[in-house]
């Protein structure tokens, strides 16, 4: 079964229900998500795991990637492993806010040892890469679609839980500024507050609790800024050698491409991160007139209409001259 592209009322609680069948017949859950994972992928697959051990299910949480430094307060991050069981099978496996199984990362276990993949994800561009396929591009993150999930099967939201979907969704929304901020999405943020989430709290440990590698690294990205297209684009760069220099991991770049953006009259920003020699990262905004979604798949990559990111081989030069060819053609 698969739901996708604006599903009706009507086909969201079908799919919902089947899932929370399925959870309430099985026993042993892999639960992963993405590579280079942000707030609202860590935050969505420890809040479904906190959920099913709720329910005395085996669950195993999963990520090919450490977890970044300023997500490692979350309730249950201490229980991520970056390399599933080599003798494990498991009656389900979950891939969360995955847009491709190809992001899932190499550890992610063969299929034949999984016996059914449900893919739940708010990325228009998703492959349907599950058995079953909930993808809802209206919802603001994978957060408030786990929200729903455990509310189907049910599960209490407990502050744990709570604490891992109001991260999700307050990351994936830039902090209820983006254009995915919907009343629902309120409405979930308010269930998780009365939950006993400190709001605060929250932003105080994903916004003002940086590491001093990030904020020495910071000046050096800045310096690489540079406005194109008449100021219509913004951009910036992270290089190996960066990271080297202050002694910062790749995760702490994660809210760098806000600045470029908040460049007035940028209506694309980009930020291109090195991640081995003739290999970049490639992350792109939009302020809403140009879908970087459609401009990601060109090169493989995915995301939303405002938020989007791919990987590009070449040089530097190379790269940006490919992106930004693409970039031009969009206006």
């Amino acid at each position: 079964m698969t739901v996708s592209s604006k599903p009706s009322r009507t086909k969201r609680k079908q799919i919902l229900k089947k899932i929370a069948e399925t959870i309430r017949r099985e026993r042993r859950f892999l639960i992963a998500s993405h590579e280079n994972p942000e707030g609202d992928a860590i935050g969505s697959i420890l809040a479904l795991g906190l959920g099913l051990q709720q329910l005395g299910k085996k669950v195993t949480i999963f990520n090919p990637d450490p977890t970044p430094e300023v997500l490692a307060f979350l309730p249950g991050a201490g229980e991520i492993v970056h390399r599933a069981p080599k003798d494990g099978r498991f009656d389900v496996a979950f891939a969360l806010d995955c847009g491709d199984k190809r992001r899932l990362g190499e550890a992610f276990p063969r299929t034949e040892r999984v016996g059914r993949l449900i893919n739940v994800d708010h990325h228009g561009g998703n492959t349907q890469f599950g058995d079953v396929n909930f993808i809802d591009p209206q919802a603001s993150s994978a957060a408030e679609m786990v929200f729903d999930l455990l509310r189907e099967i049910p599960v209490k939201i407990s502050r744990a839980i709570g604490e891992n979907i109001y991260t999700g969704i307050l990351t994936d929304t830039g902090s209820f500024h983006y254009s995915n901020t919907t009343g629902k999405t309120f409405a979930v943020a308010r269930e998780c507050i009365l939950a006993g989430v400190e709001p605060w709290q929250i932003a105080e440990k994903v916004y003002e609790t940086q590491p001093v590698a990030c904020l020495r690294l910071l000046p050096l990205v800045l310096e690489t800024l540079k406005i194109e297209e008449d100021g219509r684009v913004s951009s910036v760069v992270v290089t190996q050698r960066m990271l080297a220099r202050v002694g910062a991991a790749p995760a702490v770049t994660e809210g760098f491409i806000n600045y470029p953006r908040s460049v007035k009259g940028t209506e694309v920003a980009l930020l291109f991160r090195e991640i081995q020699p003739k290999k970049y990262r490639v992350s792109f905004r939009s302020r809403g007139k140009i879908d970087v979604s459609r401009i990601s798949r060109m090169f493989q990559g995915g995301g939303h209409p405002n938020a989007a990111g791919c990987t590009v081989e070449g040089t530097l030069g190379e790269v940006k001259t490919k992106v930004l060819a693409q970039v031009r053609a969009a206006f």
